[in-house]
């Protein structure tokens, strides 16, 4: 008869075999932690019912238990596995944990580069996840005909439900309709002169400083904020008191730390029902859209889960991607001055305050293609579960059910996608397209039914900032500043981008 350590031995071998290696277990994880332990505690204290037992039976079963089982998850991940022919780091092919220890210090996207630099364009970054630097990367994931699926990433917000972060493919076609109604060529407009007069207050707040430096982190951060707040919820977010100086709070500090989203969720869950009352119709926010789905289905607590979800999602993607965007944007003007001058130039003769006017400029929209490709608002996020099946990326195979992921950062500075990848040249994108070496490799908003349904409105939000700084000041680093060397060299990858201080003065023309 087998003793209780070998049987221990094979129970573990047995978990992991039969049990742990299929499927996903990351929202089990508290049920399985739970099951164990009671099964832990039962042997504990059948042992000490018998009068000679001590509980070290119970020790020694468990460790063998659990040797058994990570024993199996290493041998299996480290010589056994579907991706061991890939290249990598062992350690990141033995546990995730190693790539989240590489990056605790939020440098991600830099670790990300030096493992393409060493590895090559398909690296093994996890023991089931590829991460992938070809320009083919953002077409294979989420382009025509494909049958991904999003990652375990995307329940981030549970148990809260949102259409944009939902994995259900079906579900998210179709809740996204409710989205692309929301913020249809037909109401952006009504958006964009909400933005027109946050723009005119954020040059009111520039001109308050008399030449003085400025962060322009802070500046585009309180920016975002207000303006999403408005066109968002009808709301002015930096005018309120109490609950809202405590959000805006969190915001400011939390986000930097790479909680944001989560504080966010909590504002969100707690909002004053004043927030959410149905706007009149001159009155349209995005919101109301949110609403009017709600009430339509009927207000049962899964809908309110839907409601709480999309409303977080819609806060987060209204402000924290447009704020580093500005940030940076403003970053590469002040370090090359001509193209402020070019962009000036540009606007003599257009309505400043027509974002779809502005959407006509060459120049500007050069300038601000150039800033999303070499430091995007989101360095290193991207991925997705590939099907059954598995699939080609430019004729390299994934097997299926296989992580993948496309890091912007990278692929923004691919030399097989761009001449000179590192320098910032906005005429790359209209008088001297033989700088772009394959266009796929640029996609700072998605590809497909899964791209940003907010990509219009946040274009609009930059061009209208940038036409209304551009005109009436000269932009230029504060003393001592050394051309803004410590926006990258300080820049931490925290889901957004968060450069490092960007002080600048704005001059009056």
């Amino acid at each position: 008869m087998a003793s209780p350590e070998a049987i221990a031995i094979v129970l573990g071998l047995f978990a992991h075999c039969f049990v742990f290696i299929h499927g996903e277990w990351h929202l089990r994880a508290p049920a399985v932690v739970v099951f164990h332990v009671c099964v832990a505690a039962l042997l504990y204290i059948w042992e000490l019912s018998r009068l000679t037992a001590n509980g070290s039976w119970t020790v020694v079963l468990v460790g063998a238990y659990i040797f058994s089982l990570l024993s199996s998850i290493s041998i299996y991940r480290l010589f056994f596995h579907r991706l061991r022919i890939f290249p990598g780091p062992r350690l990141a092919a033995w546990t995730k944990l190693w790539h989240v220890w590489k990056c605790r210090d939020s440098r991600g996207h830099h670790v990300l580069e030096e493992w393409y630099r060493q590895y090559g364009e398909f690296v093994r970054t996890g023991p089931a996840e590829i991460t992938i630097f070809h320009p083919a990367a953002y077409e294979a994931m989420d382009g025509p005909g494909n049958r991904n699926t999003r990652s375990d990433w995307y329940d981030l917000l549970y148990p809260r439900i949102s259409s944009i972060f939902t994995r259900d493919r079906k579900l998210h076609h179709e809740r996204r309709k409710m989205w692309d109604h929301a913020l249809s060529a037909k109401v952006l407009p009504q958006y964009n002169q909400k933005v027109v007069d946050r723009v005119r207050s954020l040059e009111d707040l520039i001109s308050a400083h008399s030449s003085s430096p400025v962060i322009i982190n802070d500046l585009m951060h309180f920016f975002a904020f207000d303006s999403m707040g408005d066109f968002a919820f009808s709301e002015d977010f930096i005018q309120q008191s109490g609950f809202l100086d405590l959000a805006l709070l969190l915001y400011l500090v939390y986000g930097k730390c790479g909680i944001g989203f989560i504080c966010w969720s909590f504002v969100i869950s707690v909002w004053p029902d004043g927030c959410r009352m149905k706007k009149t119709p001159a009155e349209r926010d995005i919101a109301s859209w949110f609403i009017d789905d709600h009430i339509k289905h009927g207000a049962s607590p899964n809908r309110a889960r839907w409601l709480s979800g999309d409303t977080a999602t819609l806060v987060v993607a209204g402000s924290d991607t447009t704020a580093p965007s500005l940030t940076l944007l403003f970053y590469f003007l002040a370090r090359y001055p001509q193209h402020i001058e070019r962009i000036y130039e540009e606007i003599q003769h257009v309505d400043r305050r027509d974002p779809s006017a502005l959407a006509t400029l060459p120049h500007l929209t050069g300038t601000i293609n150039e800033s999303m490709r070499l430091l995007p608002a989101v360095p290193t996020f991207s991925s997705r579960v590939t099907p059954a099946e598995g699939l080609f990326v430019d004729g390299t195979w994934i097997p299926g059910n296989i992580k993948i992921c496309a890091p912007r950062y990278s692929i923004g500075r691919l030399e097989s996608a761009y001449v000179r990848p590192l320098d910032f040249i906005p005429e790359r994108w209209y008088s001297q397209p033989e700088l772009i070496r394959d266009k796929r490799a640029f996609a700072p908003f998605g590809v497909g039914r899964t791209s940003c349904v907010g990509r219009h409105l946040a274009l609009a939000h930059i061009r209208l900032v940038t036409v209304g700084l551009v005109s009436q000041y000269r932009i230029r680093f504060a003393p001592g500043e050394r051309n803004g060397e410590a926006v990258e060299r300080d820049m931490k990858d925290q889901l957004t981008a968060h450069p490092g201080a960007c002080r600048v003065i704005f001059e009056p023309r």
